[in-house]
């Protein structure tokens, strides 16, 4: 994972592989908002969390990202200080 996070950091990611990216998010988007169960469960995530604009919005914005936002971002927030790194240990009979 460490080199896979370097290698963001130091190298720009293709725009092909930005390209593949916003197609499958695209399809994701799309096929999860087929039906009418899909389309609440995401207008409510979403008002959790930002807004309904960010929903009708975020294809658009999606498909603005530059290599050099991936870097910029992996380099401001993929910080070894910033890890969270939890542990799972089972109690119990399985243990």
């Amino acid at each position: 994972m460490d080199k896979e996070i370097q290698k963001l950091q130091d190298v720009l990611v293709s725009s092909s592989e930005i390209k593949r990216a916003v197609k499958q998010a695209r399809a994701v988007f799309a096929y999860g908002s087929e039906n009418i169960t899909n389309q609440a469960f995401w207008m409510g995530y979403v008002e959790i969390f930002a807004s309904y604009d960010w929903f009708t919005n975020y294809l658009d914005k999606l498909a603005k990202v530059t290599p050099q936002d991936v870097q910029r971002v992996a380099r401001k927030y993929f910080q070894p200080k910033s890890r969270v790194i939890g542990t799972y240990i089972p109690k119990g009979k399985e243990a």
